[in-house]
């Protein structure tokens, strides 16, 4: 598959985060300027390619900035025959971000975009959003739509970005619900390759549980010293259950079920 449909070089980004697939953030995210989405996004500057902090999906209030997406020239760079589309849409409490809309008949089990937005000073800060519905409760239904990256060029609390001018996107790889994959497959291992772990952490998390109890369990939640791919799987159990008003060993539970059972139809991860 091309990517040249994205002008200039697109910088590789080691696969950090998975974004969470929830709604809005909470505090969790605030100490490392991150976003949640499903599962872990990341950025870097374009210069360097270096990558930077771990961004959770969406952005704390006080960085957001109030912009019309209709303010954006917005380019969809996704193959031709994609099975998903990109656009660019705003939420008050969130700000300018990209969402990605499965536009196949099938429901997509995982995907990974990129996004590279330009602001009015000129810079480009890309995302990279690898949404992996594996962990979920469902899947990315036939026209339904989910958020995969926030649109804004701020590198940290202390460097804000400018009005964003410009933007381009496109899904480079997906996975549907019944195991077939479509586009680029170096993209899609960065997802792929971790699922393994991922699964491992939960089980390693629900017996933590239930061998030392709920202290020990929630250390082990909120262990910052996790590989951050995996930790991304804890943040999204600790801002889920709190958004949802649940335990967080019960949304631990279902999604080590749902994991199982997907590993179950489509063979080991």
């Amino acid at each position: 598959m091309k990517r040249s449909a994205i002008q200039g070089p697109i910088p590789f980004v080691p696969p950090f985060f998975d974004a969470c697939n929830r709604n809005y953030p909470s505090s969790f995210c605030t100490t490392r300027r991150d976003f949640l989405l499903t599962t872990s996004l990341d950025k870097s500057k374009v210069p360097g390619m270096k990558p930077t902090i771990v961004f959770c999906l969406f952005l704390v209030t006080s960085l957001v900035f109030a912009q019309n997406p209709a303010d954006v020239k917005f380019q969809d760079a996704s193959p031709k025959g994609a099975p998903a589309s990109m656009s660019v849409k705003y939420d008050p409490d969130v700000g300018l971000y990209a969402a990605v809309r499965n536009t196949s008949g099938k429901g997509i089990l995982a995907f990974f975009a990129i996004i590279e937005p330009t602001d009015s000073l000129g810079r480009s800060v890309p995302c990279h959003s690898r949404a992996d519905f594996i962990f979920k409760d469902s899947v990315l239904a036939p026209q339904a739509e989910r958020p995969a990256c926030p649109i804004d060029t701020s590198i940290s609390p202390s460097e804000p970005g400018a009005t964003v001018v410009k933007a381009v996107g496109a899904v480079l790889w997906v996975q549907f619900e019944d195991g077939s994959t479509w586009g680029d497959s170096e993209s899609g291992k960065q997802i792929l390759s971790i699922r393994s772990r991922k699964l491992a952490f939960l089980q390693e998390l629900v017996a933590e549980y239930y061998d030392n109890g709920e202290t020990s369990f929630k250390a082990m939640l909120n262990d910052r010293n996790l590989d951050p791919r995996i930790w991304a799987v804890a943040g999204c159990l600790v801002e889920d259950a709190k958004s949802q008003k649940v335990p967080a060993i019960n949304l631990a539970k279902n999604r080590l079920e749902a994991a199982q059972k997907w590993e179950s139809l489509l063979g080991p991860f």
